[in-house]
Parts: C-alpha cells; structure tokens; sequence
C-alpha cells in the first residue's frame, strides 16, 4: 500500500493541530475560552455602589447624580441596559468617590466623635499596633464581609505596613490620612466594588 504525500501531510497536519474526532477543530480542546455569562466578575451596577458606598463610610457621595450615567445607570432614552463591566472610567469614579467619602468619614470620626471608621483606633492613638489590628478586623467585615481572627493574618499586613510606616505620624490629623488611606483602599478593593 502506498500513502501519497499529500495525504500523509493532511494527517500529520491534524495530528500536530490536536483534532480528534470528538474534539472538532472550531473548539478549544482544554475548555471553553469564554466562561458563562454567570461566571463571569461583575461589577456593582451604579446605585449597588452609591448604595454600599454610603452604608460602609456613612456617607453619600454627592455628585453620584451627575456621574450616575458614566457609572453604566441606563437612561432608558438611549441607553437601556445596566452596565456591569469594569471599565477605567468606573474605576476612576469609584477612586473620586472613595475619596470623597472617606475623607469626611474620617473627619467626623476625629472632630465629632464618630465611630464609622475609626471604631477600635483613634487618630490620637499613634503606633498602637494592637487598635490598628483591631480597627482593620472591623474594617474588613465592614467593607469586604470578611472575618479575620487572627491579629497576625498576613491580609492585614499590607494595611498595617501603610499604618505604620516610617516617618511616624506626629499628629492626629497625619494619622487620619493614614486612615483615609485605608478606607479608600477597602472601597476601591476588587472584593467591595465586583461580585
């Protein structure tokens, strides 16, 4: 028997390719390139996050309105779907919003007495590593829905590195920024703002 030439390369050439009769060639043989619609990370809708946003920090943003479109809120004039993929303007707007919240959260928990953010740690309560602990393992629950036990979890780390990072803070108002950092962190974290 003979192999012609050109049939002994169509062989090899599926061979090479990966093609088996139960794997036709349109089809990804490891698994499906896309994931199901149900599968896929999504984002808050646009009232999820100004919803969230404000039961996290106590506060609302006040220019989600103007925004509320750009964060993917339909119109239903020309626009009639929710928009749920992450995108650079969401996040930026997530940032802008973060920042506002945040800073007057921090603010009313210094001056006024608040307890929002800085619940187990106060800005006058510099370089206690235990109430930075404390006041993160609230943060966590707060904003992620997470429960940390453990004071030494190596997800709080990071957070206790911006905390306590040289140079010391030396007043009250630098040690809030330092929290605002945090809160801003915890809002902008892909665990509060997708699902």
């Amino acid at each position: 028997m003979t192999v012609r030439p050109l049939t002994l390369a169509l062989a090899l050439g599926l061979l090479a390719c990966g093609s088996a009769a139960e794997d036709p060639p349109g089809r990804d043989p490891v698994g499906p390139t896309d994931p199901a619609p149900g599968r896929r990370v999504r984002r808050l809708t646009a009232d999820q996050f100004a919803r969230s946003l404000q039961v996290a920090t106590g506060q609302a943003w006040s220019k989600y309105a103007t925004y509320a479109e750009a964060l993917g809120k339909p119109d239903f004039g020309e626009l009639t779907d929710e928009g749920t993929d992450l995108s650079v303007t969401f996040d930026k707007l997530v940032h802008d919003a973060a920042r506002e919240a945040c800073g007057r959260a921090v603010d009313l928990d210094r001056t006024a007495g608040g307890t929002v953010i800085m619940r187990e740690a106060r800005a006058a309560d510099r370089g206690d590593h235990a109430k930075y602990v404390a006041n993160l393992r609230y943060l966590f629950l707060r904003f992620l829905g997470v429960a940390i036990d453990a004071g030494d979890d190596p997800r709080l780390a990071p957070w206790l590195t911006l905390l306590e990072a040289a140079p010391a803070p030396t007043t009250d108002v630098e040690m809030a920024t330092r929290w605002k950092a945090v809160c801003i962190g915890l809002v902008t974290h892909p665990d509060f703002v997708t699902y």
